[in-house]
């Protein structure tokens, strides 16, 4: 099969591990551009530094789901990590299971809720390894967890994604570690985000980032999910 009809060079791509790592019930995703490849294999940029290869801990033959937008729809395929080409590119193998969807759409929310975040750039390793000791406290916590520093901010919020304004700079794979606190008397959820565009900067200084969630438990998610709609 002709991969390069659909997955062409420059191409934005999303990777989700098919078999995700620990804390059980995240879901996952890495942003990479293609820059090569053949029938049987693609060449990767990681977007996240120099050293993008070694801030992720790839694997010989881990196995993900590779998706983009092609032809006015969703196509994905499977792929295997093969190997590290360079300190942000890799390599992986393409099997022969390409598949077109038609992406459901999803509801939003314009709202306002409590907010705390970091942002680093080139720090995916260090910010992971955060988000995933935070998820894990948030989600055994069997006291309330006390909220506290939490700025109201006007937001529009989505299970997969958010979007707010941000002191300038901002750059398209920056990432941010935030917790968002919904007012529902729960815990705070505590998300990786990485932004995917940026507006203009206004007369106040600040940029419009929209943002996808790269790391977010599952049960928050749907909590996201059902705040939405109850809102809505």
């Amino acid at each position: 099969m002709i991969y390069q009809r659909y997955f062409k060079t420059g191409l934005k791509v999303q990777l989700r591990p098919k078999q995700p790592l620990p804390p059980e019930g995240r879901n996952e995703l890495l942003s990479a551009n293609i820059f090569g490849g053949d029938a049987n294999h693609f060449d990767l940029t990681l977007p996240y530094g120099p050293n993008a290869a070694e801030q992720y801990p790839f694997s010989e033959d881990m196995p993900f789901e590779l998706s983009a937008n092609a032809m006015g729809l969703g196509v994905k395929v499977s792929v295997t990590f093969l190997k590290a080409l360079s300190g942000n590119r890799i390599r992986v193998l393409v099997l022969p299971d390409l598949q077109m969807f038609q992406r459901r759409a999803q509801q939003r929310l314009d709202c306002t809720i409590g907010i705390r975040f970091t942002r680093g750039n080139n720090s995916l390793l260090k910010l992971r390894a955060t988000w995933e000791k935070n998820a894990s406290i948030l989600a055994n916590a069997s006291q309330p967890v006390p909220l506290q520093g939490f700025n109201p901010c006007q937001l529009n919020l989505g299970p997969t994604g958010i979007r707010f304004s941000l002191q300038f700079p901002a750059e398209p794979t920056d990432i941010c570690l935030m917790l968002l606190d919904l007012g529902d008397s729960k815990p705070p959820i505590c998300v990786l985000a990485e932004i995917v565009w940026t507006s203009e900067k206004n007369d106040q200084g600040t940029v419009h980032a929209g943002m996808q969630y790269i790391d977010i438990m599952e049960q928050d998610q749907q909590r996201i999910e059902r705040f939405i709609k109850q809102k809505l």
